[in-house]
Formats: structure tokens, sequence, C-alpha cells
């Protein structure tokens, strides 16, 4: 995908567009959280979501509306001069949507090759979203659009994009790991998707009730999955947005698991059911489903995974992030409320698993992807994204990118990210000769600048980049393994400017 070359943002003179939006229309959101006061602008959006330093808040009230942001959102890999659709949505301080604004957006790109499409009709728009179809890039390499509201502070830069003749892969991004009220949850199954879908502006997601919540009387029986089947059916949107089923397999003794369907089931296979085992889950499951570990090292909420049992289900995916907290590896300026030893992610891969990496929200407020997340309760920081390479935007082609581990996990940004060990992409299993020397290649893009690079190996960070100038918002890191004599693997880790990290799936070399 060779995502190094970068075109910087700079003011490009009359190359943009200014297009009218106004508020009004239906509030389907409105029953969610009760809207608090807020001015119509100000408050210069950073795009930058909640400090993990804030104090939590007790209770599932969102906080004070501080002025109107935009979430701005492109996508991450486009083909040279063809047609591209760009989204901008108005949301307040908690990422909910801001039906009160009234004015016009201002789009500006970093390379004078962008086209915007020429006869752009001015009709108001509902809820304070623009959707602009027809927008081509037409300069190769890694570029920038920035959103912002004429005569006032409100601004938002697009995640990057990178520009290419013949890309092999897109790049999706998704949430796999919210919920709703059927369990934790604030609100229904259906707001769940329509955030997902209308407000986050993601591509894929995934609701992940609990089978059963402890201590209450919440349980996905027959009926219930069979209405919430109903639900993903009508948000599904293949080619648009990919509304995954699934739920979280709730155990105690084993710890939990995500279940992602590839096909209907009239009932959840549950440790209530007796499906109580990792090894009986995954047989309940239909051919083609994902199953992931969450929060392996646990919470004062959430049970952590028991190291020996992890694996014994072929689980394909580890959460590594999520707005519980970080999971890598032990005392992270990201610590979960409870850290269990042995049961991180590097503990995992010493084991012998090799899962591909992802990261979530684990929101309980139904804002699946929130791009203005915030700390409360059990979940202390902003929620993860999880990017999968895939060549078209169907359920079937997600299902298939996590299965083969091709993903990569975020802290919420959506950053560019590549890795690739003899030219193979993240996730890939290879075979090489006892002796054999392998080339890594890593690169990654942000909005932001990288602080550091990190090619990560059995016994830490094999090789590293600590970028020192203040263009390292595009980066590449090559490495050159020693002789490969026993099994290992390697994956990509990038710490930004302000603090934010992205992961790339190990990938892994066995000699023989």
């Amino acid at each position: 995908m060779a995502i190094s070359s970068r075109t910087s943002l700079v003011p490009t003179g009359g190359n943009q567009i200014t297009i009218p939006v106004f508020g009004g229309g239906l509030r389907p959101f409105a029953t969610l959280i009760a809207l608090l006061s807020v001015a119509a602008c100000g408050g210069g959006g950073t795009g930058e979501q909640a400090s993990p330093s804030e104090a939590p808040v007790e209770d599932h009230t969102p906080p004070a509306e501080r002025g109107t942001y935009l979430n701005f959102v492109a996508p991450s890999v486009v083909r040279t001069g063809e047609p591209q659709k760009v989204e901008l949505r108005v949301i307040t301080q908690a990422g909910l949507p801001q039906y009160d604004f009234e004015g016009a957006f201002r789009i500006e790109p970093s390379s004078p090759q962008v086209e915007f499409p020429k006869n752009v009709v001015m009709e108001p728009t509902k809820e304070g979203s623009l959707v602009l179809q027809g927008v081509k890039f037409g300069e190769r390499g890694v570029q920038f659009l920035r959103g912002s509201v004429p005569g006032d502070t409100v601004q938002q830069l697009a995640n990057p994009i990178v520009v290419m003749d013949d890309p092999e892969w897109n790049i999706y991004w998704g949430d796999l790991n919210g919920h709703s009220d059927l369990s934790s949850g604030v609100r229904s199954p259906g707001l769940y998707y329509w955030y997902a879908k209308s407000v986050a502006l993601l591509d894929f997601v995934a609701l992940t009730d609990n089978d059963h919540l402890a201590d209450t009387d919440k349980v996905l029986d027959e009926e219930t999955f069979r209405d919430l089947t109903e639900v993903v059916t009508e948000a599904h949107e293949p080619g648009r947005f990919v509304a995954l089923s699934g739920f979280e397999w709730s155990s105690r003794e084993y710890g939990n698991r995500l279940a992602f369907l590839s096909d209907t089931l009239s009932a959840v296979p549950s440790v209530r059911s007796g499906v109580d085992t990792p090894e009986k889950l995954r047989a309940a499951l239909p051919t083609g489903s994902v199953i992931a570990l969450p929060h392996p090292s646990g919470s004062k909420e959430n049970p952590p995974t028991d190291p020996g049992a992890a694996g014994r289900g072929s689980e394909e995916l580890v959460e590594i992030y999520s707005a519980v907290g970080l999971f890598e590896t032990g005392s992270t300026p990201r610590a979960s409320t409870l850290e269990t030893p042995g049961a991180f992610v590097v503990d995992l891969l010493q084991k012998g698993l090799r899962p591909g990496f992802i990261a979530t929200s684990d929101t309980r407020l139904t804002t699946p992807g929130n791009p203005r997340g915030f700390p409360y309760g059990d979940l202390p920081y902003p929620g993860g994204l999880t990017a999968v390479l895939a060549k078209e935007l169907t359920r079937e082609a997600v299902l298939e990118a996590l299965r083969a581990r091709r993903c990569y996990a975020t802290t919420g940004l959506r950053y560019l990210v590549e890795f690739t060990v003899d030219g193979s992409q993240m996730g890939s299993e290879l075979s090489v000769p006892v002796g054999h020397r392998a080339e890594v290649y890593g690169s990654l893009g942000s909005t932001t600048n990288w602080m550091r690079v990190e090619v990560v190996g059995p016994n830490g960070p094999v090789a590293t980049l600590t970028p020192e100038t203040d263009a390292s918002d595009v980066v590449e890191i090559t490495y050159t393994t020693e002789a490969i004599t026993e099994p290992t693997y390697l994956y990509l880790r990038g710490v930004d400017e302000l603090g934010g990290m992205a992961w790339a799936s190990p990938i892994t070399l066995i000699p023989g």
C-alpha cells in the first residue's frame, strides 16, 4: 500500500468550496440523552478526544456542552481521479448531533489537484450533516482536507487520505464492542446502529450485548435475539454501512468472548444454555463467525481472560485497547481499573497465541465510535477504533479481514497504518527457511506528528524510530531481522504527540 509519500497541509488559495447547511428535520436521537443548552457555534474544536486525565463522571450524564464541533470523514484510501464521498457532521462536546446549527461548511484541500463537483445543490440538509459526492483527488500521496465554518472558530481536519493509482486494499473503520439497553447500555439497539452510521460515520459496527447481565434479569432470550436480528437487517446497507450481528458470551470462569456472526442464529449460545466453555462456543457458532477476547486483563466491572483458556475457542482477535483501558501490557498510562498479571496481550503472545488486534469503545451510552468520547464510570478513556483491510464494504469482506487478522487498532483517530514482513500483510503467518532474515516495513500517517514508532517482537522493541522534525505526520520504518531459528512474531506500534496509539496485528514467522 506504501503510504510514505506525503503532502503537507498548506493554504491553497481559491481551491475550496463553501456549502450552506441548515438545521431542522427530525430528531431521532433526542430521546437518547437530554440535550443541554448550547451555543450555536464557538469553542474552536480541535477534533481531539477528551483527555484521559479528566476526572471520571460517575453516572451516564454527558458533560456540559461547551461548543460546536465537526466530525469530518473521508475514505482512508482512494484511487487517483476516482469520485469519492466525504461526510461532515455537526456535533456537540459529548458527540451528540448539534441540531441547532445553522451555517455553511468550507472544505480546503492540501493539494491543488483536488476537484470538487461543479454543480453542488445548496439545499438545506437534515440534522446539520453533509454528504458530498464526487470529490476527485488527482495527486498521489498522503493528503488532507480541512473543514471549517466560515466566520467562526469551528474547524476539523478529516482523517489522512492516501491517494494511489491502483490500491490493493481499502481501509474501513468500525467499532466492534458496545452495548444497548438489552444489557448494560442506556438506549435501544436501533439507536446504536443509527448513531454508528449517521453520527460517528463508521463503515461497520457490531452490537455486543451480554448474553446475560450479572445480578440483573436481563437475558438475550430467543425472542429478544430474533427481534435484534431484524434491527441488524434494517441497518445493514452493503457498500455504505455494514451492520454486524453479535453478542458477548459472559463467563466469570473463563473470561468473556465477543462473537461476530456470519449468519443468523435463532438463540444465543450462552453459559446458561449449556454452552459453558470456549470450545463449545466455537462449535455453536455458524461457520465463518469470528471470536475476540475483550478486556483480557479485566477491570472492576469486567472479568479478565483466563490465560489458560485463551485460544481454546480458536479466538481470532484480542482487544488491545478500549475505553476500559490499554491491555497490551501492565502499568501503562491508560491502565484499567483492574490489571490481572499474566492476562495482558503480551502474555497471550508469549503463550503462542497469534490474534489480530482490535480496539473498541465498549460503550454503555449507545454511542459507538463517538468522536468526542468522554470518561465516565469504569470507562475512563476515549474509545478506540478498528480498521480492516478489505476489497469491499460487505459483511463477508469485513468478517474475512477479521478472520485473516488483516486489521489494526487505534485509540480513536483514523490513522493510516501499513505493516508488512517480506511483503506480506499484517496478520499473516509466514513459513521461512531456517536462518532467514526477513525484511520488515512499516509506515504511519496521521493529522498529528509521530513521536515514537516501534517494531515489537517477543523480547520488546527490535527497531525504533523517534522522528525529530515538526513534519513527522507521515513516517516509515524499515528493519532486517536477525536470523530466524525458532517461531517468532513482530508487530508495529506507533505513539503520536498527543499520546494516541496505533497497533498493527502481528505477523508470525515459522522457520522450517
